[in-house]
């Protein structure tokens, strides 16, 4: 705020400077009487008659309800809406659907400060339908997508999504497309419509929560029932695992050199669930070896069935030679 106001005030001083010079110069009236007739000069395309002086109003209005609309958006969000106790992604919502009313109005308004009646608007909305109908059906489908999104809410601004191949986290939801980024730090434009019409996996839609699984492989020959009972414990012993539900563990069968073992637990920290799975594993990995349980690496039995000449005769010769 601080900013574009200070913008605005350099630009009034500046007008006002250059005024007073002019006034200083003897050359005010003149040059009123030159400004007047520029702004009053009218061209006339087709239908519509407009003058500069109206397109300058129209451009100046449009740009004061633009600047009012960002700022609307600021305060609401970033002031008034944080303070209050509202669901998560429920204030840029707001925000957003009151800076599109504020442009809105002041299109109207600078439309109707240029001049233009409501019949060269109907004209104006009319070739627009035309240009709708030949190439900008994606827009249009983006625009309604985007109103889908800031009414259903079925992706709020924060949450962590996967749609199409794309994870990350969503920074902004507009009318037309929405930012994500990814969990790699690139920041990704998704049109909306993609959002609406495909596949999201929305990980925090109702709450934070992610179950973690960890799978485990221990030697054959060690006791199924200690393994499960040491993976439960050593889950548990780290803060940021659930309790209510607290962590499970499974044997799922006889693998080529391991028991094959998983063990799964809920964190409510989301944003550190990788940090908290590579936690998990380091305190299982010392709580086995503590155990004198052996994480085993995979062995394959091999079996020659058939040999060259000359290295079935060094193999023979080995096998029939007695140690020193």
């Amino acid at each position: 705020i601080q900013r574009r106001l200070g913008r605005l005030l350099h630009l009034v001083a500046f007008t006002w400077w250059l005024w007073m010079i002019a006034d200083l110069f003897l050359i005010q009236d003149h040059a009123r009487k030159v400004i007047k007739a520029v702004l009053l000069t009218e061209w006339t395309v087709g239908e519509i008659t407009f003058s500069l002086g109206a397109v300058l109003a129209f451009v100046v209005t449009l740009w004061i309800a633009v600047w009012l609309s960002r700022l609307t958006e600021i305060v609401l969000e970033e002031g008034v809406l944080r303070r209050a106790r509202i669901p998560r992604g429920t204030a840029a919502t707001i925000s957003s659907m009151a800076r599109y009313g504020v442009m809105t109005v002041g299109f109207l308004a600078a439309a109707s400060a240029a001049g233009f009646q409501l019949s060269q608007l109907a004209f104006l909305f009319g070739a627009l339908g035309v240009g709708i109908g030949f190439g900008l059906q994606d827009i249009v489908k983006n625009f309604v997508s985007g109103l889908i999104l800031a009414f259903e809410r079925p992706v709020r601004v924060g949450d962590a999504i996967e749609a199409g191949g794309l994870g990350g986290t969503v920074r902004k939801i507009g009318l037309r497309s929405s930012t994500v980024r990814t969990w790699e730090g690139a920041e990704v434009v998704v049109p909306n419509g993609q959002l609406i019409a495909g596949e999201v996996v929305n990980w925090t839609l109702s709450d934070r929560l992610r179950r973690i699984q960890l799978p485990v492989g221990v030697a054959y020959g060690t006791d199924p029932g200690r393994v499960v009972e040491l993976l439960v414990q050593t889950a548990g012993q780290h803060e940021k695992v659930l309790s209510h539900p607290g962590p499970g563990a499974l044997f799922k069968g006889f693998g080529d050199s391991s028991l094959d073992f998983v063990v799964r637990f809920w964190t409510a920290d989301f944003d550190s669930w990788v940090t908290i799975a590579s936690d998990v594993a380091i305190a299982v990995s010392e709580a086995l070896e503590e155990a004198d349980i052996e994480i085993p690496f995979p062995q394959r039995d091999l079996h020659v069935r058939s040999v060259e000449p000359p290295f079935e005769r060094i193999l023979a010769g080995k096998s029939s030679a007695t140690p020193a």
